[in-house]
């Protein structure tokens, strides 16, 4: 497992809790960037870590899908929730996937290593097994059958924008299949403000208030793009926009009155999202 943050000489930092999310997503990191620069001596000299990464990813998902009481608890994707929650398990989903696919590569650069070829099917057989259990774990315990919508995690039924996360980036469920779509009906009913903005949850009340946050409205307006819902991806893109400050930075919260960015300004975490958002809606606009 890997902490939380670390200072950039490799010491580890000040952290308020463990999140299983982070060690999942370097996983997929790892994959997505051999995707993009296709190099194989960089995942060549990724894949132990990876290896490593995902024996305890492995061994934590068993405890879950098992019910056992050693289960290290795990933040959520907020910081504030601990217990086990529907993204944590979506990323450990994708990072199983992107583990499969690393794998079928690793065999080609190690096949004159014959014990390492044999180690490699061992682990791949144990995540085709495992990424089926996983999913309908998640099936099973994070879909409220009353109200035909999933929840965020196993302790509430709040409905939560980190759901977006099981459709992209982690692609456990697809934009359009008949229970996302009730979901995304509901976070629309619950979650968007009157200005156009989303909140990150029900009752979510970040410092005293009930603002939208530019991460989650670019998310949304990120899960548009992939339904091919391109007019209310650009209602959300733009509420981002024209709620950036003079300089172009983008806030943590943005002030549901005065519509203006608050907290911290100049949010990395913002800053990426716009990025990603922009480059599947650029061509759009």
């Amino acid at each position: 497992m890997w902490e939380q943050r670390f200072y950039t000489d490799g010491r580890l930092a000040p952290c308020w809790g463990y999140q299983i999310d982070e060690t999942a997503s370097v996983v997929v990191g790892v994959y997505e960037h051999y995707l993009k620069i296709k190099d194989k001596e960089f995942l060549k000299d990724n894949f132990k870590m990876c290896e490593k990464a995902m024996d305890f990813i492995e061994k934590y998902s068993i405890d879950i899908i098992e019910n056992k009481n050693q289960i290290r608890p795990s933040y959520d994707l907020w910081e504030e929730h601990q217990g086990i929650s529907l993204y944590s398990l979506s990323a450990i989903f994708a990072s199983m996937n992107a583990m499969l696919k690393m794998n079928k590569i690793a065999k080609i650069l190690f096949e004159n290593n014959r014990l390492k070829v044999e180690s490699i099917n061992k682990k791949t057989k144990i995540l085709n097994e495992l990424i089926v259990k996983i999913k309908k774990y998640c099936l099973q315990n994070f879909f409220d059958e009353s109200k035909k919508t999933f929840v965020r995690n196993l302790d509430d039924k709040k409905v939560d924008m980190s759901f977006l996360g099981t459709i992209v980036p982690f692609k456990m469920f697809i934009p359009r299949e008949k229970n996302v779509l009730n979901t995304i009906e509901k976070i629309n009913m619950t979650l968007r403000t009157y200005t156009g903005g989303f909140v990150r949850y029900e009752e979510d009340c970040y410092m005293g208030g009930y603002n939208p946050w530019p991460i989650t409205t670019l998310w949304i307006a990120l899960y548009y793009l992939e339904a091919g819902q391109v007019n209310k991806a650009k209602e959300c893109f733009e509420f981002v926009v024209k709620t950036a400050t003079e300089h172009g930075f983008l806030g943590e919260q943005v002030d549901n009155e005065k519509m203006q960015a608050m907290w911290v300004i100049g949010l990395a975490w913002s800053h990426a999202m716009f990025i990603i958002v922009l480059e599947k809606i650029k061509d759009l606009l």
